[in-house]
């Protein structure tokens, strides 16, 4: 049987796979990382929360208590230098990490982290694995669809997106009538929404679509999707969202998609 350590970042996400371990009854650890908020929820659990810079420390310890797998989930509030203090078994990693975090990009860092992690001998868990129910696989979910125009505009978002990722910067793009209003930057996708609202037309042509990044590890920072992204859609008279399927992660779909068909908003995977 599985013994699991979640690496837990902000959002929902974490405590939501908890619980679906809990129900299971599988066993396992809870690390969170110093300046970076988490949910309130996970406190029952006792979690540890460390410095980056102890992150080696900790995990062979758990090894030693025969953890094998690893569950990467919920945002991680990248560490300034200063704020890594490592220990004797990270110390020999700093100049790497610290090339990776000068370097830039999520992708990169995530890469490298992750290539080390299994060094020590863990297995990268994909939450499909454990949450199948969380995503949404290609085609129309919402009672209304999105229209030829916009069918257009998902294309071009599409390709932009492919286009960039290489750069590794954001996963999610709004486009309306032909036009790029915005490209989601290290802010994430609500500011890319809110920001968004002064530029575009006042109609109901403008969509959002959200992708992951070409060549990315499809087992973490996969695209997320919460109630309150569409609420945001909404408010900012963005009419529906494209999103990669089967490789997007909804909170509650079926809280999305009524709310979505409550507000004429359409949910399309493409």
């Amino acid at each position: 049987m599985k013994k699991i350590i979640i690496l837990a970042g902000n959002g929902e996400l974490p405590y939501i796979v908890v619980k679906e371990l809990e129900k299971r009854k599988l066993d396992f650890f809870i690390i969170t990382f110093k300046n970076n908020k988490v949910s309130a929820k996970l406190k029952k659990y006792n979690p540890i929360e460390i410095n980056f810079g102890k992150i080696v420390t900790e995990l062979k310890k758990l090894k030693i208590k025969k953890f094998d797998s690893i569950i990467m989930i919920g945002g991680l509030k990248k560490p300034k230098l200063k704020e890594i203090k490592p220990d004797i078994n990270s110390l020999k990693l700093i100049p790497m990490f610290t090339k990776k975090i000068i370097e830039g990009g999520d992708n990169n860092l995530l890469s490298f982290c992750i290539k080390k992690i299994e060094e020590i001998g863990f297995k990268i868990t994909n939450i499909k694995d454990i949450l199948p129910e969380l995503f949404l696989g290609k085609g129309v979910f919402t009672k209304i669809s999105p229209k030829k125009n916009m069918i257009k505009d998902i294309r071009k978002g599409q390709k932009i997106l492919e286009q960039i990722s290489k750069f590794d910067i954001g996963q999610s793009i709004i486009v309306q009538k032909g036009n790029v209003v915005g490209i989601e930057g290290v802010q994430g996708t609500d500011f890319l929404i809110k920001n968004s609202k002064n530029y575009l037309e006042n109609d109901t042509d403008a969509i959002l679509l959200k992708s992951t990044k070409k060549k990315q590890d499809l087992r973490v920072d996969l695209p997320t999707v919460g109630i309150k992204t569409m609420e945001n859609c909404k408010k900012s008279n963005i009419y529906g969202l494209a999103f990669c399927a089967n490789n997007t992660i909804f909170l509650d779909v079926k809280k999305i998609i009524s709310y979505c068909n409550k507000n004429k908003l359409f949910l399309i995977g493409v």
